[in-house]
C-alpha cells in the first residue's frame, strides 16, 4: 500500500474512532488505527496535517486536430501540467494532462471549454458569411484562434512567474517562478519515471485570411481563467 493510501486508510479510521453513533465500531476502528500508526511510525497530530497532492495523469478522448492538441499544451503548462496525447486513429486521441490533481482536473476543464467555444464560433461565423461551414474558413479560423491562445498563455505565465498578476479584487498576487519550478520538476520526473513519449511537429495551415483574422480575435477573448493553488487559498484570476 502506498504511503498517500495508508494516510487515508489511517484518517478514514480516526474519523470513524471519533463516532460515538457505534461504540463497538469506534472502538474497533481506534485499535486498528493505533496498530496502524505503530507499524508506520506516524503520529495522530500528522494525520491533521494537508495531503501532499501526487502527480499522475487523468486522459479524455476527443477529435483532436493539430490546432486541438497545441492548445491542450498551453492550457496545460498555464496551470503547472504537462500533456500528451494517443491517436486512436479516424480522427480521434485521448489527450492526457500530467499534474496533481486539482491541476490536472482544472486544466483539462478550461481546455475543453476554450475548445468548445472556439469550435462553436468557428462554424457560426462561417455559416454567417458563406450561409454554410466553408472547410478553408474553419480550419483558418481554428489556427488563428490557436496561436492566439498560446500567445495569451505563454504571456500569463510570465506574469505569474515575475509577479505581474492580480485577483478579482485587485490585490498583487506573489511571484509563482518557484511554484512553476517545482511542479514541472514533479511533472517531468513522473513523465521520465512511466512514458517513454516521442515529440512530434503539428501542422497547420491558413488558406483563409478572413478565417484567421477572425479566429484571432475569438482567442483573444475567450475566458483563459485559472485557478493559483496556495496552502492558503484558490485565487481565481484571467
Amino acid at each position: 500500500m502506498s504511503d498517500s493510501r495508508i494516510i487515508r486508510k489511517m484518517k478514514s479510521l480516526m474519523a470513524m474512532a471519533n463516532d460515538k453513533s457505534s461504540e463497538n465500531e469506534a472502538t474497533t476502528a481506534l485499535r486498528q488505527l493505533h496498530t496502524m500508526l505503530a507499524k508506520h511510525n506516524i503520529s495522530v497530530e500528522q494525520l491533521d496535517e494537508p495531503e501532499e497532492e501526487q502527480v499522475d495523469e487523468y486522459c479524455e478522448e476527443f477529435k483532436a486536430p493539430p490546432w486541438k492538441r497545441q492548445v491542450a499544451m498551453a492550457i496545460a503548462r498555464l496551470y503547472f501540467c504537462e500533456m500528451y496525447y494517443a491517436n486512436l486513429g479516424k480522427g480521434k486521441a485521448n489527450i492526457f494532462f500530467v499534474g496533481t490533481e486539482s491541476n490536472r482536473t482544472f486544466a483539462m476543464w478550461v481546455f475543453k471549454m476554450v475548445t468548445t467555444s472556439i469550435e462553436r464560433d468557428a462554424r457560426k461565423e462561417s455559416r454567417e458569411i458563406y450561409g454554410k461551414e466553408n472547410c478553408s474558413f474553419v480550419n483558418s479560423f481554428w489556427t488563428g484562434a490557436m496561436k492566439r491562445i498560446i500567445f495569451r498563455c505563454k504571456e500569463l505565465v510570465n506574469q505569474a512567474k515575475a509577479g505581474d498578476l492580480q485577483d478579482d479584487e485587485g490585490n498583487t498576487l506573489p511571484a509563482m517562478v518557484d511554484l512553476y519550478t517545482k511542479h514541472l520538476s514533479e511533472v517531468e520526473g513522473w513523465l521520465s519515471a512511466n512514458k517513454n513519449l516521442k515529440q512530434r511537429a503539428a501542422r497547420t495551415q491558413v488558406k483563409n485570411q478572413a478565417g484567421y483574422s477572425r479566429g484571432t480575435a475569438a482567442g483573444d477573448r475567450v475566458q483563459l481563467s485559472r485557478a493559483i493553488q496556495s496552502q492558503s487559498s484558490t485565487k481565481l484570476i484571467g
